[in-house]
């Protein structure tokens, strides 16, 4: 079924070729590639990794950078990601791809098809907060498109000054050969052997390959922790110091029949019982209690949050209708208080730091008020600048408070997750009625991530 650039000479093929020519003759040549400068040289692609999984486990059959697993499933040769959380673990500083002059990254993969809207295949880099930094990596769904993109020396907003090529979203349940290249100033993207897209680096010169981080090597991962895993299956993952030529790379697709062959079915029925990725929930020590505790708990939801940039505002009628959800769909001992809790000014450099942030705040003015029940819940919608007469929502804050005022059980939303991205939330106007009906929206969406959020925890 594999195909790969490691294939196309044999150890006797190789032999006849240097037993027909002379010593001299090869000498010659041999000197010509030493005087030669290494930015050339490297654009010969010479496969240093390949993780196959032919005998059950992710051994780097080349490099001997052997890799390990996250759950999922070695089926038929193939490494099937069925559920979230579940990816490879290669070890980044052995392979050391910031070492190497130019690279190519070369995948035989069976797609997804209920990948959520921000996924990665591989990655390559370091992760500070929620972010990605000093990356490179490859994914076949990502806003919608397939994408490769590097990322270098900027911590604060990394994606800002990528260098990205793209390609259609391939989520399709069908077998497919990808391929992104590097000779450390253009970057090309081939999917099932057709290039697809091309780009440099000189809008921003840092992304080069010595400034990739050798902290952190995925496969069916991101290195932005807000990003749900990859669902799909590996069935050849290869590393290339140099760059493959568009012909190799068109041979290899073909010889697999790619974008042609849907996946068996028994991978396929994995793919089929997901769950739908409800969003980012950070740890806390307090989850299991909560989820051993919250059927018999009291639970008090407080009007919602409103920010944008520079305003606070509040919404009990979202609220209203988040507790009721909660008694209705859970069965759960939920009241609503209508009493405002303020969390102050926006403060962070992102969601994550504003999630944080707010969550201490309103911690605060929870025990003012003093506790009497088993757990508080706010939620925070968050909206953006007005750009345009559209009024999109930027992000959503489910904050699930204990007694003690401590997160047992918080997480957030934003556009790469499932639920946010397919309930389409936004408003076609700033009118009055438009935005009520988009913050009861925003409050049924927030509670069918928390009903998926249990059935995660469980």
């Amino acid at each position: 079924m594999k195909n790969s650039v490691k294939n196309r000479f044999t150890s006797k093929l190789t032999t006849s070729i240097l037993s027909y020519y002379s010593l001299p003759c090869f000498l010659f040549a041999f000197c010509l590639l030493a005087l030669s400068p290494p930015e050339v040289r490297a654009q010969d692609a010479v496969l240093k990794h390949s993780y196959t999984f032919d005998d059950g486990t992710a051994k780097d059959v080349v490099g001997g950078a052997n890799a390990a697993l996250n759950g999922g499933k070695i089926i038929n040769g193939e490494y099937v990601a069925f559920s979230q959380g579940q990816f490879i673990l290669l070890p980044a500083s052995e392979i050391a791809l910031n070492s190497y002059p130019s690279l190519s990254l070369e995948a035989y993969l069976g797609a997804g098809h209920l990948n959520a809207y921000f996924t990665m295949l591989s990655y390559f880099g370091n992760s500070v907060g929620p972010f990605g930094t000093n990356y490179l990596f490859q994914s076949l769904a990502n806003g919608g498109k397939s994408v490769t993109g590097i990322s270098c020396k900027n911590d604060q907003t990394p994606w800002a000054t990528s260098s990205y090529v793209f390609g259609n979203l391939t989520n399709d349940a069908r077998y497919h050969h990808v391929v992104s290249t590097f000779d450390n100033h253009e970057m090309k993207f081939y999917i099932d052997g057709v290039l697809v897209d091309q780009n440099t680096v000189d809008e921003f010169p840092n992304n080069e390959i010595a400034n990739l981080s050798n902290q952190f090597a995925y496969l069916c991962k991101s290195g932005y922790m807000q990003d749900p895993t990859w669902f799909g299956s590996v069935d050849q993952f290869n590393i290339y110091e140099g760059v493959l030529d568009a012909a190799t790379i068109a041979n290899s697709a073909k010889n697999y029949q790619a974008g042609l062959r849907e996946i068996p079915a028994e991978v396929k029925e994995l793919l089929s019982n997901v769950l739908v990725n409800p969003g980012f929930k950070p740890e806390s020590d307090l989850s299991d209690e909560f989820m051993q505790s919250y059927k018999q708990g009291k639970f008090v939801v407080y009007p919602t949050v409103i920010r944008t940039p520079d305003s606070t505002a509040f919404s009990p009628s979202s609220a209203k209708a988040f507790a009721e959800l909660l008694a209705a769909d859970l069965d759960l001992n939920a009241e609503f208080n209508e009493t405002v809790l303020s969390p102050g000014e926006l403060e962070g450099q992102g969601q994550f730091d504003f999630f944080n942030n707010d969550m201490k705040r309103l911690a605060s003015g929870i025990q003012e008020e003093g506790t009497s029940a088993d757990y508080y819940v706010i939620l925070e919608i968050l909206f953006p600048p007005r750009q345009d007469e559209t009024v999109n929502v930027f992000g959503i804050h489910i904050l699930v408070l204990d007694k003690d005022t401590e997160n047992a059980f918080s997480f957030l939303l934003n556009a790469h997750h499932d639920y946010f991205a397919y309930n389409s939330l936004s408003a076609a106007n700033a009118d009055a009625d438009n935005l009520e009906a988009l913050k009861l929206k925003c409050a049924r969406v927030a509670f069918d991530a928390f009903k998926k959020q249990i059935e995660y925890a469980e």
